[in-house]
């Protein structure tokens, strides 16, 4: 009886040690997935951020869009945009433009933890000196996301058509 207990205490233990090791696996496991999807989630959020703020530019607040465009992107993409800036206020002055959007959808096409592609699909109005009425307008958008110190920042933009 005592061979018996000692087997059947040997086996228990082995079995409650696999079982320890198991679940502290699948712990792990949905933690690194639980992490992953908060990754995934701050990179469309900030993505579909910049898109809203670049889709709903005019003309009368085009300084502080641009601004605050630039403060979501990454140093290599800031400087792009701040070579095409000038242009753009001017052109958004001269032609009086009032733009309106939002996004409507967005996901991940693939994602590390440094960095994100994200699409969007928004939809927005805009209107300027040559149209009557605001015109409906569609956008699809590839976005590159770059995760700088914590912080989901555009590092590439594309139109689809």
């Amino acid at each position: 009886m005592s061979r018996l207990s000692t087997r059947t205490f040997v086996l228990l233990l082995v079995l409650g040690i696999g079982l320890l090791v198991f679940a502290g696996q699948r712990a792990w496991s949905w933690r690194e997935d639980v992490s992953a999807e908060h990754q995934r989630a701050a990179a469309v959020s900030a993505a579909s951020t910049e898109v809203t703020r670049l889709i709903s530019v005019s003309a009368e607040d085009s300084e502080a869009a641009f601004e605050s465009l630039l403060d979501g992107a990454t140093a290599s993409f800031r400087s792009d945009l701040k070579q095409q800036a000038s242009a753009l206020q001017k052109a958004l002055k001269a032609n009086k433009v009032d733009a309106e959007g939002e996004v409507v959808s967005a996901g991940v096409a693939r994602s590390t933890d440094e960095q994100a592609t994200v699409y969007i699909a928004a939809t927005g109005t805009v209107s300027n000196s040559g149209t009557k009425a605001p015109q409906q307008r569609d956008y699809r958008v590839k976005v590159e996301m770059r995760n700088v110190e914590g912080r989901w920042l555009v590092s590439g933009l594309e139109f689809i058509p």
